[in-house]
């Protein structure tokens, strides 16, 4: 057992102290670091080159020179304690309909989850990644994990990651993004579980006409607390980022968001916007919200707004007009706030596993 104190989620520029938004500490006992048994690989394709990191040393220069991680310490612990990560090769031209889909399951006999995802789109390739986190039981887990991904000229990814873990576990995640002229990608985030998680997402859109979409729900309740903080940097001309994040918290849990675009000199013509939607459920929560906008080129376009407050009465009256009570129509509007990340996920499976673990979770609401 290590016990680690650490600041992780760092804000890219330093505000007062008191506010408590500089970055978040981490003070938890990790426990070691076993083997992970279960195979995550649940679909395969003969277009893909897929290799297990656990079972090859090969080095991968341009992935492995993105640097990612919550911190530099956590990122070194991943690379040292790793017990389970793929790289992913998607060939130029090579346009995969069929989602490649990585499945997690903490439970009794796999209690820790290291994991490293390394994923590269050549010139003009397509592929979606759904990479999953899940609990079978209620012991308590630890997960930390970094997924990287780059995209050449031209290519389009969409990567999805859906975090249902137990109100026991310990859940860490950075994403790292580097985009080439003229690629998309897109970036679904699904943080639901977990006693608490600390969660990155960082996106270089070097190229010109590069394009990242970031699409992310939370929900929060009982204790729970979640950190987020999501970086856009602009460096290519007339490169687009946008952020869309809709979240929900209730009882006393707590929720720290941090979104900045970052417009670097040369980004001539570049377009920024972020958006934050939060429905409270209690007054008892704790919502940190920290929108930020920082810019090294005049000529660029960027936009941010952050939504905080009860449920809409005109909503929720039009809703209890048709006979539904205040709880089931508070219940149903946080649901279809949800709705539009959910369209974006390929898997009916997991999408149905989504639904049902909100209302599950939603309902001891009050």
């Amino acid at each position: 057992m290590e016990k680690y104190n650490t600041i992780v989620n760092p804000i890219p520029v330093r505000t007062w102290n008191w506010l408590g938004v500089n970055g978040t500490k981490l003070e938890n006992e990790i426990p070691a670091i076993g083997t992970y048994k279960k195979q995550p690989l649940k679909t395969s394709n003969p277009a893909v080159s897929i290799i297990n990191l656990d079972q090859n040393n090969q080095e991968y220069p341009v992935l492995d020179e993105l640097n990612a991680g919550l911190n530099e310490e956590l990122q070194e612990f991943v690379q040292v304690n790793q017990n389970s990560g793929f790289y992913i090769e998607i060939a130029a031209n090579d346009q995969v309909k069929d989602p490649i889909l990585l499945q997690y399951e903490l439970d009794d006999q796999d209690k820790t989850l290291v994991d490293q995802h390394m994923i590269l789109a050549r010139k003009n390739s397509e592929a979606t990644i759904v990479i999953g986190y899940q609990a079978a039981d209620e012991s308590r887990g630890f997960h930390n994990g970094i997924t990287k991904v780059y995209a050449e000229q031209g290519a389009s990814v969409h990567l999805i990651k859906v975090q249902m873990l137990s109100e026991q576990d310990i859940h860490l995640d950075a994403i790292n993004v580097f985009a080439e002229s003229d690629a998309q990608v897109d970036i679904t985030t699904v943080e639901l579980g977990a006693a608490q998680a600390i969660t990155s997402c960082r996106t270089n859109l070097a190229g010109d006409n590069s394009t990242v979409q970031v699409q992310a729900i939370y929900f929060g309740d009982k204790e729970r607390k979640l950190d987020m903080n999501y970086v856009v940097s602009h460096k290519g001309k007339k490169s687009i980022g946008n952020m869309e994040i809709h979240g929900a918290l209730m009882d006393k849990s707590q929720k720290t968001f941090r979104g900045t675009l970052d417009f670097l000199k040369g980004s001539r013509g570049a377009i920024g916007n972020e958006a934050e939607e939060i429905v409270l459920l209690s007054p008892n929560v704790r919502n940190r919200s920290v929108p930020l906008m920082l810019s090294g080129e005049s000529d660029v376009e960027g936009h941010h707004a952050v939504s905080i407050g009860k449920m809409d009465e005109d909503k929720l009256f039009y809703l209890m007009s048709r006979g539904l009570s205040l709880s089931d129509a508070e219940k149903l509007v946080v649901e279809a706030s949800f709705q539009p990340a959910l369209d974006k996920i390929p898997v009916s499976e997991i999408k149905t596993q989504i639904s049902t673990y909100i209302r599950r979770r939603l309902s001891h609401a009050e």
